[in-house]
């Protein structure tokens, strides 16, 4: 009997929305090394593929111009290729974004194939040129003010910014760009979760049967394509 190929879940959402809660909790619920994730966000371009700055100011510059709610600040093909390569069942060297240092860091983290690969991501489902390598579309729906709150506490507290710099790149451009590339995604996608609250940030951590009722139609929808 030939071999399965691993079955692609690609989990999308605005940002804030509690995606990211919801593809850690389906890992969580599969039995070990079935299942592994990675997230779109890894994606993002090197600052070398805008330029070079040679000062702080030109570096501040720089990032300040960048749209990184732009499906275009991703780097679409490598994420294409390195797919591609999960799909049939090879090891991928994944790049890993430094956040801090707003720019992609010199090591890479290695992701061996498994039975269900999930993707996580808000241009998850936005991408045509992964289009035909997804076997599951799920899209998780959140109201926008809990959205903005969940992307306060996640940006002030994990990474150190400023209230009025996280309010000013969401009016800015994070609001416009989810109407634009992921929320028409909600429409197409093969189930639709609806969100509950999940506080997906801070100490304060969603209860397991809320957690449950997230993921039920994910694991059935699993179940009946045989993927589990």
């Amino acid at each position: 009997m030939a071999k399965k190929k691993p079955f692609l879940v690609a989990m999308s959402g605005g940002s804030g929305s509690g995606k990211s809660t919801l593809a850690e909790a389906l890992l969580d619920h599969l039995e070990p090394g079935q299942a592994v994730l990675f997230g779109e966000d890894a994606y993002y371009y090197p600052m070398s593929h805008y330029g070079e700055p040679t000062t702080k100011e030109e570096w501040t510059e720089l990032v300040a111009g960048i749209n990184y709610d732009a499906p275009r600040s991703k780097e679409a093909d490598r994420l294409v290729k390195d797919l591609r390569a999960l799909k049939a069942g090879e090891t991928i060297q994944q790049p890993i974004y430094d956040y801090e240092r707003h720019d992609r860091s010199e090591k890479t983290r290695q992701i061996k194939s498994a039975p269900i690969l999930i993707l996580e991501g808000i241009h998850a489902l936005s991408f045509p040129k992964i289009s035909s390598l997804i076997d599951l579309s799920v899209y998780v729906d959140t109201p926008d003010d809990l959205r903005l709150a969940r992307r306060i506490r996640r940006d002030v507290t994990e990474r150190g910014r400023s209230l009025e710099s996280v309010l000013q790149q969401y009016l800015g451009t994070v609001r416009a760009a989810h109407y634009q590339w992921t929320y028409p995604a909600k429409f197409e996608a093969d189930l639709v979760i609806a969100d509950e609250g999940l506080p997906a940030y801070g100490n304060v951590r969603p209860t397991e049967e809320a957690i449950e009722r997230m993921i039920a139609p994910v694991l059935a929808r699993l179940q009946n394509c045989g993927a589990i």
